[in-house]
């Protein structure tokens, strides 16, 4: 199958999987009563188109990537992007029963991954791994910091990933994410849909961050290293 052939598959099956996931958050079933949310739970019409872009350019950028054997990681990555963003605008939460069983599922892909790619990928993973999780949970303890246990451990999920390509692109990523989330604040502070005391979710901007450089494949980082 070619790569274009490829990308399109992934992009319907992402929309396919795009809409029965904002099917299922659609009914709010990861709500708990400390939320105290109200009102329906998201616009399901975005996920599937989401969903199928991410993986559609997934597909085209990494399908040579260890012959293939580390898509599927990023996919699920994906995946958790969409499922994750839709429930951290719902409810200013990363929830641990997504986050938590997404850690051994994606090292085991990973790890597949680094096998078929005959390298010491699963070193530097593990080093991105740690890496973001450290910095976040320093950052989470900074008074006004705005980040909680949720972006810490999603920052810790997103630098394995993003570490498996390389460190570089973890320190990509992480730069990323606070200059979408700066630019996203910014915007809804200067429109007045919130205040400085407001608190801006900053989930969505990681999980796009982490979608975005990955999308640039293995090559990267040395690309914008030698701009």
């Amino acid at each position: 199958m070619s790569s274009l052939a490829l990308a399109g598959a992934l992009a319907v099956a992402g929309g396919v999987l795009g809409h029965r996931s904002a099917a299922v958050l659609a009914t709010g079933g990861y709500r708990i009563e400390e939320d105290e949310a109200t009102g329906p739970a998201g616009r399901p019409w975005w996920p599937p188109v989401a969903l199928a872009v991410m993986w559609g350019v997934l597909g085209a950028r990494l399908v040579d990537v260890a012959g293939g054997a580390a898509l599927p990681a990023y996919l699920l990555i994906g995946w958790l992007a969409a499922c994750l963003t839709w429930i951290d605008l719902d409810v200013h939460r990363l929830p641990n029963g997504l986050v938590l069983p997404a850690y051994p599922a994606l090292l085991a892909l990973l790890a597949v991954a680094s096998l078929a790619a005959g390298g010491m990928h699963w070193r530097t993973a593990l080093a991105g791994g740690v890496t973001a999780w450290l910095l976040f949970r320093l950052l989470s303890l900074l008074p006004g910091g705005g980040l909680g246990l949720g972006d810490v451990k999603v920052a810790g999920l997103l630098g394995l990933a993003l570490g498996w390509l390389s460190l570089g692109h973890v320190v990509l990523g992480l730069a990323l994410a606070f200059v979408i989330g700066g630019v996203v604040s910014l915007a809804l502070l200067v429109s007045g849909r919130v205040t400085l005391r407001s608190a801006v979710p900053f989930g969505p901007a990681m999980c796009l961050a982490a979608v975005v450089v990955a999308a640039g494949g293995p090559d990267l980082f040395t690309m914008v290293a030698s701009v």
